[in-house]
């Protein structure tokens, strides 16, 4: 069986009347085959050289054409160029050329496109793994949300995991690393350990910093808001010239929010950090579905306002629920909101513990940190900056939106698009949130001047603020323990006044007793003594 090479240029006229005489050639004869072989101009003479120097050839034009046996080998029969390919077609096959000019100039510039989009595609691509970085990786929570990045968000991504912490945790993060290895998952590009901050953050896309500074680790409050000064100090000064400045800087911590303040304060040049609200968020949203008798997917627009941990920052003042029986129903799509479904005063305030009470309580119960639900927050935080959301709650940077501050990291109902947080209007918001608002914004100002060495009489300037976050705060369920432990305080006092008392009084007839033992004593040896002096006197 023949088969006939055809190799040339390929924008070549030539080469493309050759090509499409056989191709109607091979379409119409079953054992006339052929095989094509395409350059660009730039490759065709050097190809040409070498081919003809192997083979003994002498030809200089586009197309060159040869005949092989294919079944019996050999190096090949040359043939020619165009000219001799079409004579070669009309002796044999009595086969003439009759293809218009304009069509055969079609076909040399789709060959040539063709060629060009062939090499393009031959060349690997490079993989540009998306790089997530996680800072205090050596930490139970960090084992927990790893393994969310799998099958998720960044399906059909490659997923480069740089596990940062301290060498002390070297042990630990090989066997995490086990762990991820293990899984098997088919995003992962790769997974290393790095003990450097500046070396880890390099060309980080997502910098997930886990900060464990809380009250159990610092229960004096003053010693937590300089820790965690020197914490984001020295995160600050490893992140600056390394991390990019489109890389998305996340922050989880019991004062992710001071956190997120300090990092910008030392220098960090980063206009994307945000600080992950969303545990807050699902811990309101599960307990409203309760209450409500919906699925928590049903209510939506839970907001946290302000610092994280302040108790009752998550607040239903303008969420909004489906699929809710009550007084008034409507159809699948119909929402309305949430103070209209429960119909309770102030019951977002009397009914969710603050986040350090459900924290215990979850400890005490399991003998474990709420590792589950925080991991799954900060995956939701991650999930909306990277797929984008029309209305979810984070804190980011302030522009002064809602009377805050410019500067201060603050949770606000917000929208992610392409990876940009905007904060939302939002229509009506009410005196109670605005007057929260404002009294969080200033206790985190005052938290940064505590942190910064700028406020002398700490203990005052907190409790300042906070007293008065806890009156505009306060519950029944918060009055009755306030007043139980104002009870407490001043049956304490009371006791201690009248053991005082008692002490008093028995220390002062000890003292009586004491006194008139040393009279009776004294006049006892002064008796003695006068006696013994009778008696001399008589001898």
């Amino acid at each position: 069986m023949a088969q006939y090479v055809l190799a040339g240029v390929a924008q070549c006229p030539n080469f493309a009347r050759a090509e499409i005489l056989a191709d109607d050639l091979s379409i119409n004869l079953p054992d006339f085959k052929v095989h094509k072989i395409v350059f660009s101009d730039s490759e065709w003479k050097g190809w040409l050289q070498n081919t003809c120097s192997q083979h003994g050839w002498k030809h200089e034009s586009s197309p060159l054409v040869w005949r092989e046996l294919v079944d019996r080998g050999g190096a090949g029969t040359y043939l020619g160029g165009w000219e001799d390919f079409k004579k070669m077609t009309e002796h044999w096959y009595g086969y003439s050329d009759k293809l218009a000019a304009a069509l055969v100039t079609d076909v040399a510039s789709e060959n040539k496109t063709t060629y060009q989009q062939d090499k393009a595609a031959a060349v690997k691509t490079p993989i540009v793994p998306v790089r997530v970085c996680v800072v205090g990786a050596a930490q139970s929570l960090a084992y927990s949300f790893v393994p969310l990045l799998f099958n998720s968000c960044f399906s059909d991504v490659p997923l480069s995991i740089i596990l940062q912490d301290d060498k002390e945790h070297a042990e630990s993060l090989e066997g995490v690393v086990m762990e991820i290895e293990d899984c098997a998952s088919s995003e992962l590009h790769a997974v290393t350990i790095s003990h450097d901050l500046k070396t880890a953050a390099k060309d980080a896309d997502y910098l997930v910093i886990l900060d464990s500074l809380d009250t159990s680790s610092h229960p004096d409050r003053f010693l937590l808001v300089k820790a965690v000064n020197t914490f984001y100090k020295n995160i600050a000064a490893a992140l600056k010239g390394s991390v990019k400045p489109e890389a998305k800087v996340v922050v989880n911590g019991y004062k992710a929010c001071l956190g997120g303040m300090l990092l910008k304060h030392y220098g960090l040049k980063n206009d994307n950090i945000t600080v992950v609200t969303a545990l807050d968020e699902q811990r309101l949203r599960a307990k409203l579905a309760k209450k409500l008798q919906v699925l928590p997917n049903d209510i939506t627009d839970i907001t946290v306002w302000g610092n994280v941990p302040i108790h009752h920052v998550a607040s239903p003042a303008i969420a909004t629920v489906s699929n809710h029986e009550g007084a008034i129903t409507g159809p699948a799509d119909y929402n309305k909101t949430v103070f209209d479904a429960v119909n309770e005063n102030d019951w977002e305030y009397s009914n969710v513990d603050a986040r350090n009470d459900r924290d215990s309580q979850i400890l005490s119960s399991t003998g474990n940190k709420s590792n589950m639900t925080s991991a799954l927050a900060i995956y939701r935080h991650i999930a909306s900056l990277v797929k984008g959301s029309d209305a979810t709650t984070m804190a980011c940077v302030s522009s002064g939106q809602f009377g805050t501050t410019a500067g201060v990291v603050f949770g606000f109902p917000v929208a992610v698009s392409g990876g940009l947080v905007e904060v939302r209007d939002v229509p009506q918001v009410s005196e109670k949130v605005q007057e929260l608002i404002k009294l969080q914004n200033s206790q985190l100002l005052m938290e940064k001047k505590v942190a910064l060495g700028e406020c002398d009489d700490v203990e005052k300037a907190l409790e300042l603020v906070e007293g008065a976050l806890w009156t505009i705060l306060e519950t029944p369920k918060l009055k009755r323990t306030l007043e139980e432990k104002e009870t407490e305080r001043l049956a304490t006092e009371e006791a201690e006044k009248k053991a005082a008392e008692v002490r008093a009084k028995e220390e002062a007839k000890k003292k009586a007793e004491d006194d008139a033992l040393k009279q009776a004593a004294n006049e006892a040896a002064a008796a003695a003594a006068a006696e013994d002096e009778g008696e001399f006197d008589e001898d």
